[in-house]
């Protein structure tokens, strides 16, 4: 009797220690930055935190045009994972979408895009590094992030164009990375990982919507109309952190507002890098178009 009373003792230790949650280096086996991660083992990644974590919730929202699944989680505190929808609707209340009085003092929605660039790749490590911050750090300054936020994280927009990268990469690479620029490693055969399957860059599609990566994911994007949404890229290995400034918009109040708010990030976003000596590329250098194209 006490042998079987053993061993059903074990088995919920055995399943609990099962069910926790696991960091990407010992759920992949390497850690990030070692290697890029296939998009097959980022989704197994996402579900693996959406399953194990109490305060995040995981929706698939479709798949590319080479099937590859299309996911964002949303996470925050458990007292606002508790009142998702309300805190929705009290935000497109506030935006005049939907009719009624929105609740007060309600959560910033924040929305996270990364690798809307197949090729500049190391984006969909990055958030998988951020979404395993966010549910497990228990760090005055994260726990005070979720308690005021809604975070919703998108880790990889175009996964037919990383994963072309991303095989091209593991395929031509040495067993020890080559750092030279002239090495195969770096020279990506037309037609690279940028795109998407039709060699669309899902950059210049936000407006149109002529993909169906893009068809398939705003009707969710419009569902939250976050206040923040940060679009991640990558600058090649030589150039410095860049910020986009205001890029000279139309004269119209709400332009002249999101050129004001966008200059403000820019300047405060430089300062502290270049707190940590970090370069960082300079209004002078660079102006942005895309408020006169989109």
């Amino acid at each position: 009797m006490k042998r079987y009373l053993a061993c059903f003792l074990l088995i919920p230790l055995v399943y609990s220690a099962e069910a926790q949650l696991r960091s990407p280096a010992d759920f992949l086996g390497y850690e990030l930055g070692e290697r890029f991660t296939p998009h097959h083992r980022v989704t197994d990644y996402v579900r693996h935190v959406a399953d194990n974590a109490a305060n995040v919730d995981r929706i698939e929202y479709g798949h590319t045009y080479e099937g590859r699944l299309l996911q964002y989680l949303i996470i925050s505190s458990p007292d606002n994972m508790a009142k998702l929808e309300e805190i929705r609707t009290a935000n497109l209340q506030r935006a005049g979408l939907l009719e009624g009085v929105p609740a007060e003092d309600t959560p910033a929605i924040v929305w996270l895009s990364y690798n809307v660039h197949g090729n500049e790749s190391v984006g969909t490590e990055a958030a998988l590094a951020v979404i395993h911050t966010l549910v497990s750090s228990t760090d005055n300054d994260v726990q005070t992030w979720l308690e005021k936020t809604i975070v919703i994280i998108d880790p990889c927009i175009n996964p037919d164009g990383r994963d072309r990268y991303v095989h091209f990469y593991h395929q031509t690479r040495g067993h020890t990375p080559n750092v030279h620029g002239e090495a195969r490693e770096h020279s990506e055969p037309w037609p690279g990982g940028r795109s998407n399957h039709y060699y669309f860059d899902l950059n210049r599609d936000w407006a149109w919507g002529t993909q169906i990566e893009t068809r398939q994911r705003l009707p969710h994007y419009n569902r939250w109309m976050p206040h923040i949404h940060v679009d991640f890229h990558e600058q090649s290995v030589n150039s410095p952190y860049f910020f986009c400034s205001g890029g000279g918009p139309l004269p119209c109040v709400h332009h002249l507002m999101a050129a004001r708010a966008s200059e403000s990030h820019r300047c405060q976003s430089c300062t502290l890098f270049r707190r940590r000596r970090l370069a960082v590329l300079h209004q002078t250098d660079f102006r942005s178009v895309l408020s006169r194209l989109w």
